[in-house]
């Protein structure tokens, strides 16, 4: 495989709806990198917005892209929190053409406004994504008990205990942890 290696700065577009540790995380882990620059636009009230390395004043002062121009200069999308109804239906069509037509990357980060949960289902990004998003909202705050795989059981990893005896009952204590967004089925291919 011939691979074309460029030295250009990417921008990656992070809408988010509410705060999220992530964004913390994700900055901070591409704060090094020369060649990326993570855009943040948050929003604060329904018309407002928090705006983090935009290039200038004016870029994303009205909110999330309105034209396939301003979207498409960006490489990626990450869609945090942050409900399919804060989209008209011109922009939901435009990420999925983003990731479809332009080859940028998207990404959607789990939270309560995310998903079959923010009402995604049915719309294009819902087609973008490689997993099937419920037309039903699936119960929320859902119950999982977390253990590792018996080959992950011995992992240094996932060893909480001295001994993978002492961490296999280790795990078996812990409590259940709420799911928000549980994704049932993952698209062929």
């Amino acid at each position: 495989v011939l691979l074309d290696v460029q030295d250009r700065k990417e921008k990656i577009l992070f809408f988010d709806g509410e705060p999220h540790f992530e964004v913390k995380f994700i900055r901070r882990a591409v704060a090094d990198d020369p060649n990326l620059q993570l855009v943040l636009l948050q929003r604060t009230t329904e018309t407002k917005f928090f705006r983090v390395m935009v290039d200038s004043g004016d870029e994303l002062a009205a909110g999330f892209p309105k034209t396939r121009d301003e979207l498409f200069s960006y490489r990626g999308l990450i869609l945090g929190s942050i409900e399919a109804s804060a989209f008209t239906g011109d922009q939901l069509r435009m990420i999925s053409d983003f990731a479809d037509r332009r080859g940028g990357g998207l990404m959607m980060i789990g939270g309560r406004r995310a998903f079959a949960e923010g009402g995604y289902a049915g719309t294009p990004v819902a087609d973008a994504l490689p997993v099937v998003l419920e037309s039903k909202q699936p119960e929320s705050n859902m119950r999982l008990q977390v253990a590792p795989t018996r080959a992950g059981q011995s992992h240094p990893v996932t060893q909480i205990e001295k001994t993978e005896e002492g961490s296999v009952k280790r795990w078996g204590e812990l409590p259940a942890v709420l799911s928000v967004n549980p994704i049932r089925q993952v698209k062929p291919g």
